[in-house]
């Protein structure tokens, strides 16, 4: 959800109100900063293994079984003629929300939003990347996309999705769901439109939350029965979005999660000044990023008037766009990647972009 770009631009938000009030902007910035976990790419290392949880399989098959053959036809179909977009005049950041229970490894990236922040067009989009794309993972394999993360944490899945949706994306932004919790308590709750139906499912998730991993009263935290608007706390919130079991599975997942997401920079916009600086100091300590410092205050300067770029969402596999394929016990999706990445890079770039092309492409 999740949750990268909130992160980054409520410290963008918080950064830029000091810089145009005057206050004591480098003193301010650079102790937020500090809190970060900031992890250089040169200090990850990939993973020849991971543990057996993070290769769950699939409850009720869905997907077609495929031959040797076929699945080689597809592997073979997913080395497009596309080359790498870059645009200096777009900034790619990568949100990743991690799904794990213990912090022994890396965790899957089950929450995967792409933000480009288009400078020329004056708009930001999020595009969520569904984590059961089969993609190939460099140096590792064919695999669901959110298995990049797992075996090689944010660089590795950078790379992944700039040699598969070919488009360059080297910054992320990362936080497991736990910490989202804290991070959306933190600054105060969330209004969310739920459903019934979507009420009895989060239910569930709150009730296994609070009990089984958090060792807290979940009576605290339900959603009323019925639904309707309701101001969520933290456990309600990623409970909420969590949720695939309501509409078309992983597809509306993924629309929970940007709407919670959008939902909780529209609270970080309303804070005060004051408020925000005491909530960022608190929340970006469960933030992990490859983002330098120095990045970060050239997002700054440009703050006044990204917060009124128009904000567009998306998410591939598009539909009628993919297939479902059963491989090693697992339902992957296959985009039509042709036709997907034409319409992703227009989306993002603009159907008219002149973006240069990677030098290695």
């Amino acid at each position: 959800m999740n949750l990268k770009k909130a992160f980054l631009i409520s410290l963008c938000i918080v950064l830029g109100v000091v810089l145009i009030s005057g206050g004591v902007v480098y003193k301010l910035g650079h102790d937020l900063y500090s809190s970060v976990n900031y992890v250089s790419d040169d200090s990850v290392t990939v993973e020849e293994t991971i543990p057996e949880e993070a290769e769950e399989e699939t409850d009720e098959r869905t997907g077609d079984l495929v031959s040797d053959e076929e699945l080689a036809a597809i592997q073979e179909s997913m080395d497009t003629s596309k080359s790498v977009l870059s645009d200096e005049d777009i900034y790619n950041v990568l949100l990743i929300g991690v799904d794990r229970q213990e912090r022994t490894w890396n965790g899957n990236s089950d929450c995967m939003i792409l933000v480009s922040i288009n400078q020329a067009d004056n708009r930001v989009t999020m595009v969520s990347l569904m984590r059961d794309t089969y993609v190939n993972i460099p140096g590792v394999g064919y695999k669901k996309l959110n298995a990049a993360y797992a075996y090689g944490a944010g660089p590795l899945l950078c790379e992944t999705i700039t040699e598969t949706y070919k488009i360059e994306v080297d910054r992320y932004v990362a936080v497991d769901f736990w910490d989202l919790v804290d991070i959306i308590d933190i600054i105060g709750g969330v209004w969310l439109e739920v459903s019934a139906e979507e009420v009895e499912v989060a239910n569930g998730y709150i009730l296994d939350m609070c009990e089984r991993l958090m060792n807290i009263d979940p009576s605290e935290h339900y959603f009323p029965t019925g639904g309707g608007t309701v101001y969520a706390d933290g456990v309600q919130a990623v409970a909420y979005a969590r949720n695939r079991y309501v509409g078309n599975s992983d597809f509306e997942r993924t629309e929970r999660q940007r709407y919670v997401l959008t939902q909780l920079l529209e609270e970080v916009k309303k804070m005060s000044l004051a408020d925000m600086t005491s909530a960022m100091q608190l929340i970006l300590e469960y933030v992990t990023t490859n983002i330098s410092e120095s990045e970060i205050w050239s997002l700054v300067t440009e703050l006044p008037e990204m917060l009124e770029y128009t904000f567009e969402t998306s998410r591939v596999p598009y539909d009628g766009m993919y297939s479902t394929i059963y491989v090693n016990g697992q339902d992957m999706l296959v985009p039509d990647w042709e036709e997907t990445l034409e319409l992703l890079h227009d989306f993002i770039y603009g159907s008219d972009e002149e973006s240069e092309t990677d030098a290695d492409s």
